[in-house]
């Protein structure tokens, strides 16, 4: 009796919300947009050595609602100036990427870029100047004086 949707007199069924009330249409767009997640949350693991905003978790579930639906288990994640390696199953960031050289057990990669304000994007060690302080002075920059002058390669560059 309850599996065909007829309930006891007093009880109501729930308001349909979110995936259940959208159309299959809506729902096939969504899914070619990139927008369609279910929502998982993504976790930071305890020795990983990450702090991630909510904004940042949001954008990693959607990645990883993406990366499980290619299969790929273990995944390489470059998010705003940080390369992180998600286990996808577990949806649990496990550390941060090495600066260089092969990264071992990694089996897809995904670029969600950098949704940083150019004010917050510095150099290690560089003080921030405030947004709009920033101006361009003196002469363009010329080529020094002591590069030697080849004119066949003047030549050459100069018909191409």
């Amino acid at each position: 009796m309850l599996g065909s949707g007829v309930l006891p007199p007093g009880v109501s069924t729930p308001p349909k919300t979110g995936v259940e009330q959208a159309s299959f249409a809506d729902l096939l767009n969504r899914a070619r947009e990139g927008t369609l997640g279910s929502a998982q949350p993504v976790t930071i693991g305890d020795n990983a050595g990450v702090t991630l905003n909510d904004e940042q978790l949001a954008r990693l579930s959607l990645a990883a609602d993406q990366l499980e639906s290619s299969g790929v288990r273990t995944a390489l994640i470059n998010i705003d100036g940080q390369k992180l390696i998600m286990d996808v199953s577990q949806r649990e960031i496990s550390g941060v990427a090495p600066a260089s050289g092969p990264v071992p057990g990694i089996d897809g990669m995904i670029d969600l870029g950098d949704a940083r304000t150019p004010a917050s994007i510095a150099l290690p060690g560089a003080p921030t100047p405030p947004i709009g302080t920033v101006q361009p002075s003196g002469p363009n920059l010329q080529p020094p004086s002591t590069i030697p002058q080849n004119s066949t390669l003047l030549q050459l560059l100069a018909d191409l």
